[in-house]
């Protein structure tokens, strides 16, 4: 996944889950010339749990995030992929709010419910919770899926269906799985080794995250759009917790601060319902000379992340689309 735009976001879902096992190896025609080649799976069904923060600066984010709905569903029905969606909120365990506690917000929502736009309305603008004043997303999600999974959120996540856990919030992650009040970092490691453990298949599970992210990329410690002389609400803190949970999962991250969610949310829905977006080479390529066909065709919206050392697709429309086929061609960067 690229460490950006999914950031700038990036990312490598196949969603649900970037397993690397499953890509071709390509094969030599010369010493150092590569051809790869790989071909776009088939969609997933996809159980997909929203965590919104509800604190006092995120209303104009809760309602981008309710506009903008039909770009993240658009693959699901276009592809007829079965899905269901649940939204809670990041408030876990604090007395002076009225938060879900991990419940997910009047039940789910899936590709048969009448009215899916105004349902999701309904759903996503939580509104402002004053009391909440630490979010704990990681927390949260663990109490929907474990602790609620089999009573107040039963029946939510299915057998046959990959899992994607998505947070939206302008915040870092104050969680830790035993420490209910706690202010304390979760670490992201030990949430990812339970949502790996929760499927039983780690191939099948991971978390996205719409948070703060620095234009300068995914290891700059800021976040987006806030400094010592932003106004209260303005921007978003780097969201840490988050943003290791997403890289070590296999999900993906996207700047909250972005002025338009359609084209981040359209990629999201893509990529939750199992397509690719980034494609690892078997050896390291010299930038220069790397090519990309998608079904003998040339494709124009994609690029070479070198820390990756891999061919990453920037946008929902030029995302390869199941049963095509995406070759590479470049030559060995040869020290």
């Amino acid at each position: 996944m690229r460490p950006s735009a999914w950031i700038p976001i990036a990312l490598c879902l196949a969603l649900l889950g970037c397993d690397r096992s499953d890509f071709a190896e390509g094969f030599r025609t010369a010493d150092t010339h590569h051809r790869e080649s790989w071909i776009q799976g088939d969609p997933s069904p996809v159980d997909v749990l929203w965590v919104v923060d509800t604190s006092c600066s995120m209303e104009d984010e809760q309602q981008a995030l309710a506009n903008n709905f039909p770009g993240f569903t658009e693959f699901f029905l276009e592809s007829d992929v079965s899905f269901r969606l649940g939204v809670t909120s990041t408030n876990i365990a604090e007395p002076e709010s009225d938060g879900l506690d991990g419940a997910l917000n009047s039940g789910w929502l899936d590709q048969d419910t009448e009215g899916l736009q105004d349902a999701w309305v309904e759903r996503a603008l939580m509104g402002i919770d004053e009391g909440h004043g630490r979010e704990k997303g990681l927390h949260a999600a663990w109490t929907a899926l474990e602790e609620l999974g089999e009573s107040a959120n039963v029946g939510f996540v299915r057998d046959d269906a990959n899992l994607a856990v998505i947070v939206v919030s302008d915040e870092p992650d104050y969680s830790t799985l035993d420490q209910e009040d706690s202010d304390l970092f979760m670490a992201a490691e030990p949430f990812v080794e339970w949502l790996d453990g929760f499927k039983g298949d780690p191939g099948s599970s991971q978390l996205s995250a719409i948070v703060g992210v620095s234009p300068e990329g995914f290891d700059a410690p800021e976040g987006c759009g806030r400094d010592a002389n932003s106004a209260p609400g303005e921007g978003a803190y780097r969201g840490d917790g988050y943003l290791e949970a997403a890289a070590a999962s296999g999900g993906a991250w996207q700047s909250i601060c972005s002025a338009d969610w359609t084209e981040m949310l359209r990629l999201l829905g893509l990529l939750t319902a199992g397509m690719q977006d980034t494609f690892v080479l078997s050896a390291p390529a010299d930038p220069a000379t790397v090519q990309v066909r998608v079904s003998n065709s040339g494709v124009a919206d994609w690029e070479f992340d070198p820390e990756q050392n891999a061919v990453v697709f920037v946008s929902s429309s030029d995302l390869p689309r199941p049963g095509q086929t995406i070759e590479v061609e470049y030559e060995e960067l040869v020290d």
